[in-house]
């Protein structure tokens, strides 16, 4: 006579311990992926705003001077969605934040792909930025230490990636060579 051997199968414990592992293994994988999306999204903008220096630095070379694009700064203002979100926009369209008489177009600026992002620029040749660009301050910490004189740019990049109605900004400018980034982690 042969002696049955005894099933083994899971108990309830260990099966629910099991999918509490899984479900927390999937809950970081999700935020990990979120916040590596949003990194993408930053460095898409940190690369148009060098883009846009360096044409603003060769329009200057041309022209001698800079090429002011938006009629102002920030969500409103930008370009190519006047009002970033949680969506991408192709580049290339038409501009009706512009300033009258002058386009993107004239600094030949090309992205590869749909932007997340929406850009402004302001630029004067003659005369001392107005307070809304000598004021800005990113993380609390004032970008201009000492006040900016004529011919200057001021490159501001504005997204909201998750449609929360926080913007993420990228600044740049001519008194530096440094890129800024301020709420970075929104």
């Amino acid at each position: 006579m042969r002696l049955r051997r005894p099933s083994r199968a899971f108990t309830l414990i260990e099966a629910m311990l099991v999918v509490s592992i899984v479900g927390v293994l999937a809950l970081l994988a999700t935020l990990a992926y979120r916040r590596w999306v949003h990194t993408a999204y930053v460095a898409e903008a940190q690369e148009m705003v060098a883009n846009i220096r360096t044409a603003e630095a060769s329009f200057y070379s041309e022209n001698g001077g800079y090429l002011s694009v938006s009629t102002g700064l920030g969500h409103g203002y930008d370009y190519p969605a006047a009002t970033p979100g949680k969506f991408k926009t192709a580049w290339g369209g038409a501009c009706a934040t512009c300033a009258p008489g002058s386009s993107w177009a004239a600094l030949s600026i090309q992205p590869d792909a749909p932007l997340a992002f929406g850009y402004s620029l302001l630029a004067n040749n003659f005369s001392a930025p107005p307070a809304s660009v000598s004021s800005a301050t990113v993380n609390g910490q004032a970008l201009f230490p000492t006040p900016m004189t004529a011919p200057w740019y001021f490159v501001e990049a504005d997204g909201d990636m998750d449609g929360n109605g926080v913007f993420t900004k990228v600044y740049g400018m001519s008194s530096t060579n440094r890129i800024f980034v301020d709420n970075e982690g929104e």
